[in-house]
């Protein structure tokens, strides 16, 4: 099996929160959901969406969304930080996991991770995104990949995110020259 990466393209998010659901559901997570006009689904999530904005500059508004999950990190502060070794990486998918029944609930892992990914259970134990590993043996995409109505969640090899990301850095080059 191929390694794989993660890519949340912000551009394309909508702030639906159909990966979260998903992500939820995947994972025996109740969704939560919140009143309106909030929807953001409470409770332990191993995905998450960032609301920012609405900004206002000059007679434009703008907004986005960005969700945000563990980015399986080439080089994983949290496999370094935690005192059992419960985090550890797949050898055959590269994903970054965790063994619950290893976890002390320490949090030394929250403290490291750049991307706020380690989330806590009401027992203590640590859980964050698994690449849905079981999925991606069977073939299949992730469940929040695979529920994204925008594509804006991309699970591929880390050279295609690479390109991708790469492709997106040049739009927004081109797009900010040209309203230079």
């Amino acid at each position: 099996m191929d390694k794989k990466a993660i890519f949340f393209d912000k551009d394309r998010c909508m702030g639906c929160y159909a990966c979260v659901i998903a992500c939820k559901m995947k994972h025996n997570a109740s969704p939560y959901p919140s009143d309106p006009p909030e929807g953001d689904p409470k409770g332990l999530s191993p995905i998450t969406v960032h609301h920012h904005g609405p900004i206002i500059k000059g007679d434009r508004v703008f907004q986005f969304f960005q969700p945000l999950a563990c980015m399986h990190c080439q080089v994983a502060p949290c496999i370094e930080a935690c005192p059992t070794v419960a985090i550890f990486r797949d050898s055959e998918t590269d994903v970054v996991l965790v063994d619950e029944e290893r976890c002390i609930g320490c949090k030394f892992c929250l403290w490291v991770c750049p991307y706020g990914a380690p989330h806590f259970k009401e027992s203590g134990k640590m859980v964050k995104c698994d690449m849905c590993i079981e999925r991606l043996r069977e073939g299949r995409p992730t469940a929040c990949e695979a529920t994204c109505i925008a594509s804006a969640i991309t699970v591929d090899s880390p050279e295609e995110i690479s390109q991708i990301q790469a492709k997106k850095a040049v739009q927004r080059v081109i797009k900010e020259w040209g309203q230079a």
